[in-house]
């Protein structure tokens, strides 16, 4: 009999928020800055669904964390980035990528229904560990759609300079 209470309850135990999600690695992925005449308020977006990777079922999650090391790739000193979410494809005009390999980006005029994330300064070939969590990202990964984006708030990165996102784990829960 107490078996049979403690199934019926489940279901309620979900809606709490209290049982967890096991860790996800998530593979490595980078930002293209893309453009070299970036304006300070314009975001890119990364033009690919990002959770095309990642195999999770369509359940209510929420308390979505990415934990990640960001590593900059370029030649400038210091570059301080706005870290954006959008759990729905931004309708921003497309910028082609002019490195081979690298996937398209969207230029938006700004956050353009994103969420900012998180703010973090990059040396370059220095890792920074981040964590990125709120609404845009729970949502995102409730329906599969991530497009994650970028805004530069300091430095002046070149088109094929690089944002590599690696030793990415998520969590969350039910």
């Amino acid at each position: 009999m107490h078996k049979l209470k403690l199934l019926l309850l489940l279901p309620l135990l979900g809606s709490c928020g209290v049982i967890p999600l096991p860790e996800t690695t998530v593979p490595d992925f980078h930002f293209l800055y893309a453009v070299n005449d970036l304006r300070p308020a314009e975001v890119l977006y990364m033009a690919d669904n990002q959770l095309d990777y990642l195999e999770i079922p369509p359940l209510p999650y929420r308390g979505i964390t990415f934990d990640a090391l960001l590593v900059s790739r370029g030649a400038d000193p210091v570059v301080r980035l706005q870290v954006f979410a959008s759990a729905s494809r931004p309708q921003c005009p497309v910028v082609p990528s002019t490195v081979p390999d690298h996937g398209d980006a969207l230029r938006c005029p700004g956050p353009a229904g994103g969420e900012a994330l998180t703010e973090v300064a990059l040396r370059p070939h220095e890792g920074t560990q981040v964590r990125l969590k709120g609404e845009q990202l729970d949502q995102s990964v409730r329906t599969g759609r991530l497009y994650l984006g970028i805004r530069v708030l300091e430095g002046a990165p070149q088109a094929t300079d690089r944002v590599d996102v690696v030793q990415i784990r998520v969590q969350g829960r039910l």
